[in-house]
């Protein structure tokens, strides 16, 4: 590279010269406002929904949360001081025994057909789901469980979000934490406003049931048409069929367990291999419940696979997923399996053809092997590794930790460049981009991509920080991106395919060969893309804390495991392509 253009990437990478910001490298963005930073994320002056915490400005306890459980179960919700505010709510799960344990919001009226950003600063050391409970025009309410956010950093704080397009229908909104354990919670700084800088999730298509008679209309006998109880093992087992005010719902009551499970099933579906279809039902259930996809193959045998475990749930509580139809398979089932003593409930069961037109699946497999961070021993270790095989990576880098201990330089991040390799934006600063407020969450994105630009690095692909993302976050990303590389685990197939959310299979030091080449074997078969993230390279395997890991993380490597791995992917003999390229190839019509 010439001497003066060198310079110029130089200062315009360099964060002492265009930046004094602090990068964020060693922690989660709860440093953003323990250590001062005046951009949070909050509502605008005046526009938050929910009431305000504080005792005194408030007639009811709590500023209108309710606490609640359905089963064997001990709570107690109180105010603290906040770090984020004067006050923050604590919840002090003190036994669990059975059921759910919900930390419930203040109900809130919205307008039609606006959208809606939910948000709040939580800590914990409890798993949990968060849900939204909404109130529709016709005086019915329904109860949604979210995809689950929770990427909990051991204790460390997180925000959690949600953001959802009121249409014509939705008057009002709650939003519910849901417990299966002992623990505590804080959580503060949550606020619900209008915004029109969210990405809500995408509408789904309607298309017909495949359920039959999804309504469980049944004869006298009490079993409905084309559904029968299943069980297997050893316990007692009881079914029924049951109505209330909303109509009919199945029931398997388990008593005794020591083996086996219990469920309801429907007659199968019959479906084609590759087919894509989404699958929706409402539960109510003492114990926590597998969510199970069951296809009968051609050959007579069976397959399945486990879409979800769902918590107890003391109320109706609507689910959702999708799953892609297996080679060789003729007929589909999901049902929702018990595997111990309690009560559970199942109604309004969906399963609906949401199959992309076209082509099933792509031509070919492919593979992207992405490093997060831009760190130096990526540089130092694993590029000669690549080389020796041929291959072209995706490196998501920081333009602000250029030309800083530990990381490339400017000249190393430009041979890269030149040598074939994609220079990807992680966002300009190494913050949670969750935490922060709106004007820098658009710097940090704008930073990030122009930086890079500036430097001939040119970008089209993204990826969040500590993998931490919402629908705020997701907004500004498409903005200035055309594929973000997600969190969420798994193959990308051109039915799955959401260039905003791509399927990642994480790197850490605990992957073993057999998980990576049954991934890749299961990449081969059903003409996926496989993109693998990777962090750190080291010389020999750590000792004592990782110093130089995000977080702390099991997320770095030995060279000797990242030779073996880039066997593994050499033999399998799928083609390896940088993220945009390999998008840009498998994208069709």
């Amino acid at each position: 590279m010439p001497r003066k253009r060198r310079r110029i990437v130089r200062v315009l990478l360099n964060p002492l010269v265009v930046s004094l910001v602090v990068v964020v490298v060693f922690t989660t963005g709860w440093l953003l406002y323990t250590g001062g930073s005046t951009s949070i994320a909050a509502a605008r002056p005046g526009a938050n929904l929910l009431p305000s915490l504080d005792s005194s400005a408030s007639t009811e306890p709590a500023g209108g949360w309710t606490v609640g459980h359905s089963g064997d179960a001990q709570a107690a919700l109180s105010l603290v001081d906040g770090r984020l505010n004067d006050q923050a709510l604590k919840l002090d799960i003190t036994r669990y025994v059975s059921g759910d344990v919900t930390l419930t919001s203040p109900r809130v009226d919205v307008e039609p057909g606006a959208t809606y950003l939910f948000k709040a600063f939580t800590t914990t050391d409890a798993d949990f789901t968060l849900l939204a409970r909404k109130h529709h025009a016709d005086g019915s309410t329904t109860l949604d469980q979210l995809p689950n956010q929770l990427e909990r950093p051991g204790n460390a704080p997180f925000t959690v979000s949600d953001a959802f397009d009121s249409v014509e229908t939705t008057t009002a909104v709650e939003y519910v934490f849901r417990f299966a354990s002992e623990g505590t919670v804080r959580i503060e700084g949550a606020y619900l406003e209008a915004a029109d800088d969210v990405q809500p999730p995408p509408t789904v298509a309607t298309a017909p049931n495949l359920v039959p008679n999804p309504g469980l209309a049944a004869p006298e006998s009490g079993i409905p048409d084309s559904w029968s109880p299943y069980t297997a093992g050893v316990s007692t087992v009881e079914s029924g069929r049951t109505e209330d005010e909303r109509g009919g719902y199945l029931w398997t009551r388990i008593a005794n367990y020591q083996s086996g499970e219990a469920k309801w099933q429907y007659r199968p579906v019959p479906v084609t291999a590759d087919g894509y279809f989404a699958f929706d039902a409402t539960y109510q259930s003492e114990r926590e419940v597998d969510v199970v996809a069951e296809f009968e193959l051609a050959n007579g045998e069976r397959a399945f696979n486990n879409l979800a475990t769902v918590p107890p749930a003391g109320e109706w509580t609507t689910i959702h997923s999708a799953f892609q139809v297996p080679d060789g398979a003729k007929t589909a089932m999901v049902t929702l399996v018990s595997h111990g003593d309690g009560t559970t409930g199942i109604r309004d069961l969906s399963v609906t053809d949401v199959t992309k037109p076209g082509p099933l699946r792509w031509d070919q497999p492919m593979v992207s092997i992405t490093f997060d961070d831009g760190w130096q021993s990526v540089y130092d270790h694993a590029l000669p590794l690549l080389a020796q095989h041929g291959f072209l990576s995706t490196q998501y880098v920081n333009a602000s930790s250029i030309e800083t201990p530990n990381f490339m330089n400017a000249a190393e991040v430009q041979q890269l460049h030149e040598a074939g390799h994609e220079i990807a934006s992680h966002s300009y600063d190494h913050v949670d981009l969750t935490s922060i407020g709106t004007d820098r969450l658009d710097d940090e994105m704008r930073k990030g991509e122009a930086a890079l630009a500036a430097a001939d690095l040119g970008t089209d692909s993204f990826a969040p920080p500590f993998g931490r993302s919402d629908p705020q976050v997701d907004w500004y990303a498409r903005k200035y991106f055309d594929t973000v590389r997600g969190t969420r685990g798994g193959i990308n197939t051109r039915q799955s395919l959401d260039p905003g959310d791509l399927l990642v299979f994480y790197v850490t030091d605990e992957t073993t060969p057999d998980s990576l080449a049954a991934a890749l074997a299961e990449t081969s078969r059903m003409h996926g893309w496989l993109i693998l993230v990777y962090h750190q390279i080291a010389t020999a395997p750590a000792t004592g804390t990782q110093e130089d890991t995000i977080a702390g993380d099991r997320s770095t490597i030995t060279e000797d495991a990242l030779a073996a791995q880039l066997q593994l992917i050499e033999d399998s003999g799928i083609e390896v392509q940088p993220v945009t390229q390999a998008f840009a190839r498998l994208r069709l019509p």
